[in-house]
């Protein structure tokens, strides 16, 4: 079981390892408010939480988030917003992902502490000795802060020692670790953190912990920067703390924001995505394509009273899942204006492309310049007058794709 860095970070400042100040946000606007609450002034990181490593170095299948990473440096509030709307509801991709990514769901925003040096540390499970193995490397770059790529070309440059399975560091091991890390002038330091971090490895039957990177400020205090910690199935009986976070980790991403925008979002099978306003016409809706033989693979219920930004987050779920070859948007526009809906279709699109085919059908509200919003896009979007005449469309866009 893995969990996210806020979490791991939450448990490491319970053995006394010094982590930033940092809250979790699942929204730009709550992201902005938060990083006014840990600190004035800033500067802030913004971390994409995804149970992957290399963040830092990935990058994002949204176009618009350009060619910037997970993990961020911003210096004003305003930078803050606009690196957690880049982030949030959008594909990472990193060495430790598939090819299509993983979604971002959250983002850390952490106070930036300045590091004059930085390090990797890991506690892994030898199973050849069944032992405990630490790792431990400078960083020198941001390429080499890829472990995996830095043991497959390097490897002379990462210290791994077998410490057997003793609770603490011995005189010995630690001696090694000080001539290889250079660093005589914090070796107390240095050698309580490692201390507290391999606590933390036992306590928690740990598979694997990883801290990329840690470093020390200029007063010699050393801080983690990073947290990853994979635990034991097998173990997990003992502790309870850590199954509960499973009621977070355990929710399906997609559903998770959807809920923070306040909507309603449910995977179901593979085929079509939908998205309407209201329950009954949702499942009116599904009703309808199974008739015509379409599967539904999710539906998203807009409510009334949304503004565009959240629609497009709202459309972008859909957009984004790759169980989604063909998408029916059906809305009959009372408190929600279809201009709105036809606006968010463009953005998005825009934003990823659109690759697969996209019916929508509108009634009520600033119907016709949703209609003329779409019909001046460019863009292949098909609309239909009633749902009956939409999904029959939208199969045949569908069959031809296929």
């Amino acid at each position: 079981m893995n969990i996210y860095e806020y979490q791991a970070k939450k448990i490491f400042k319970n053995f006394g390892i010094a982590v930033p100040h940092g809250l979790v946000a699942y929204t730009p606007k709550e992201a902005q408010d938060v990083a006014l609450k840990i600190s004035p002034s800033g500067p802030w990181m913004v971390k994409a939480q995804i149970q992957a490593g290399s963040r830092d170095i990935g990058r994002f299948s949204d176009k618009r988030a350009g060619k910037k990473g997970g993990i961020r440096l911003s210096k004003t509030p305003e930078d803050v917003y606009k690196n957690s709307d880049e982030m949030l509801e959008n594909m990472l991709i990193t060495s430790q992902t598939s090819k299509k990514g993983r979604l971002v769901s959250r983002v850390y925003i952490e106070e930036f502490i300045k590091i004059t040096q930085k390090y990797y540390l890991g506690f892994i499970i030898d199973r050849i000795s069944a032992s405990v193995m630490l790792l431990l490397t400078p960083i020198l770059n941001r390429t080499n802060a890829d472990i995996i790529a830095l043991s497959q070309k390097f490897p002379e440059n990462i210290l791994k020692m077998n410490i057997g399975l003793q609770k603490e560091l011995s005189s010995d091991q630690f001696s090694d670790v000080i001539k290889f890390m250079n660093l005589k002038n914090h070796s107390a330091k240095l050698k309580n953190f490692l201390n507290k971090a391999l606590k933390v490895f036992y306590y928690y039957d740990a598979t694997m912990l990883e801290i990329n990177p840690f470093g020390c400020d200029v007063n010699g205090d050393i801080w983690a920067l990073d947290a990853k910690i994979t635990f034991d199935n097998n173990a997990l009986y003992r502790h309870q703390d850590i199954l509960n976070l499973t009621n977070d980790t355990g929710i399906d991403e997609r559903e998770l924001i959807a809920s923070k925008y306040g909507f309603i979002y449910k995977e179901l099978d593979h085929g079509i995505g939908l998205i309407s306003n209201g329950n009954g016409l949702a499942f009116n809706t599904i009703n309808e394509a199974q008739k015509q033989g379409l599967a539904t693979a999710c539906f998203l219920n807009l409510k009334g009273g949304v503004d565009r930004d959240k629609i497009t987050a709202g459309i972008k779920l859909i957009m984004l899942n790759p169980k989604v070859d063909g998408i029916f948007i059906n809305i009959l526009g009372g408190f929600t204006r279809c201009n709105l809906i036809a606006d968010g279709i463009i953005s998005v699109a825009n934003d990823l492309g659109l690759n697969i085919p996209l019916v929508a059908r509108f009634e009520g509200t600033n119907k016709e310049e949703a209609l003329s919003i779409l019909q001046s896009s460019g863009l292949s979007i098909q609309t239909a007058d009633d749902t009956i005449t939409g999904l029959t469309l939208l199969r045949e866009m569908v069959t031809e794709d296929l």
